[in-house]
């Protein structure tokens, strides 16, 4: 016996493995400029057409010329080169975590931004203030240790009751909420930045796809951001009918209450699961629809994997999910964390990438930018295809139909599943 636990200890010490990051950073090149001479967007093209490779990347860090940028950034990822020694004091990040209101979106973003911190590797300090609720003496504390420690951010993943605490105070330094669009919120705070989705515009590109003399259909269930989706559409359609599923899971007989369903058009504005329950027995209960349309709630990989594909084949849905470099999704990744179809991870690192880029004047590894203190998104639509999610061309504004025909997934992000 006591040589099985000697034998189970020496196994157990041998293949360990520890949970604390390691002390030894991770190599990188540095690429310093030492020739006082300057080269504009003709003379960098030029080098470029050269083969010179090396000496664009050194002279190419202050051009504006977006194609120019762009090439320098592949570069940049491709050879793992940093421009320069940052000789600046470190960004100093706070995140201020309600962790009984956000749950799972605790750790996920802070995880999110630490991989991007990292990934830049240049100096930084990420602190974590861990509240329990969004009551206002939780906040006022959280608020109170920000403005002792001097950072040049703080993100906030809140809902609109914590996000209104903070629009109505007084701040000096930079809140970002990724959680949120400004439209959710009245807030006049030039200090508080929002980078959450804007869902009325994925509405608004939907409804382009619907058929003038068509039955619309909403499908909902209690959640709040079910609702504010349902309401939204009925904002910018003739709703038909409206139907809120029960908490059971079995919407069968619920189903087959409503011969209107078939060749219906349907707003799906239930999460990822209840669509996919949803679907089936839709299809159970022998139900074509003529198109179901959704928004970001169920651009997730879970809904080709829950689903069949004559299920989902009539399926559309909207995301406002771009690109990031493609070095930083995969090593994000490597932390089993997801910015290819978590949006709120992805805006949490989009908004922190915008703010770090002006702190530091590191080019930018993402491309949305700040509008009125919120990210503007684009809008993507795609296809639920039968392995992935399939690049649609956007409706015209004046056309009431989008045309079938699909488009190169080339100038669509990289976000879509193969």
């Amino acid at each position: 016996m006591r040589k099985l636990i000697a034998a189970a200890l020496i196994y157990a010490t041998l293949f360990a493995q520890s949970q604390l990051l390691s002390p030894i950073p991770v190599p990188t090149n540095v690429i310093i400029d030492l020739d006082p001479q300057t080269y504009d967007d003709d003379a960098l093209h030029e080098a470029l057409d050269n083969g010179e490779i090396f000496t664009f990347l050194a002279k190419s860090s202050h051009t504006q010329d977006e194609q120019l940028r762009q090439l320098r950034q592949n570069y940049m990822a491709l050879f793992s080169l940093r421009s320069r020694v940052f000789t600046g004091q470190a960004i100093r990040v706070a995140f201020i975590v309600p962790y009984k209101i956000i749950g799972k979106y605790a750790s996920s973003t802070t995880d999110s931004a630490l991989a991007y911190l990292l990934a830049r590797g240049l100096p930084f300090q990420m602190d974590t203030i861990a509240v329990e609720d969004e009551s206002q003496t939780s906040l006022a504390t959280a608020l109170e240790q920000i403005e002792s420690g001097h950072y040049d951010l703080v993100v906030a993943p809140l809902t609109p009751a914590g996000a209104q605490f903070y629009c109505d105070r007084t701040l000096t330094t930079r809140f970002y909420i990724p959680t949120l669009h400004k439209k959710r919120v009245a807030c006049e705070n030039t200090m508080v930045y929002f980078g959450g989705i804007d869902y009325e515009k994925q509405i608004e590109t939907l409804a382009l796809l619907t058929e003038e003399n068509a039955t619309t259909i909403t499908v909902s269930d209690h959640s709040s951001v079910s609702q504010m989706l349902t309401r939204l559409v009925n904002e910018h359609l003739q709703v038909d009918r409206h139907i809120e599923l029960p908490q059971t899971g079995y919407y069968k007989d619920l189903i087959e209450r409503y011969d209107d369903l078939n060749q219906s058009d349907i707003f799906l504005n239930t999460p990822v699961v209840k669509s996919s329950l949803f679907l089936s027995q839709l299809t159970l209960a022998d139900f074509k629809p003529q198109r179901i349309l959704s928004t970001q709630i169920n651009y997730s990989p879970l809904l080709l994997t829950l689903t069949q594909y004559h299920d989902r084949d009539a399926m559309v849905v909207s995301s406002s999910i771009g690109t990031v470099d493609p070095v930083l999704a995969e090593e994000i990744s490597l932390i089993n964390r997801d910015i290819r179809f978590n949006w709120i991870n992805y805006a949490t690192v989009v908004g922190l990438d915008q703010i770090y880029s002006s702190r530091t004047s590191e080019p930018r590894m993402s491309k949305e930018s700040f509008d009125n203190n919120s990210l503007a998104y684009d809008i993507y639509l795609y296809d639920v295809g039968l392995f992935r999610f399939v690049p649609r061309a956007l409706p015209e504004p004046e056309s009431s139909m989008m045309k079938e025909d699909t488009i190169e997934e080339s100038v669509y992000p990289s976000s879509s599943m193969e």
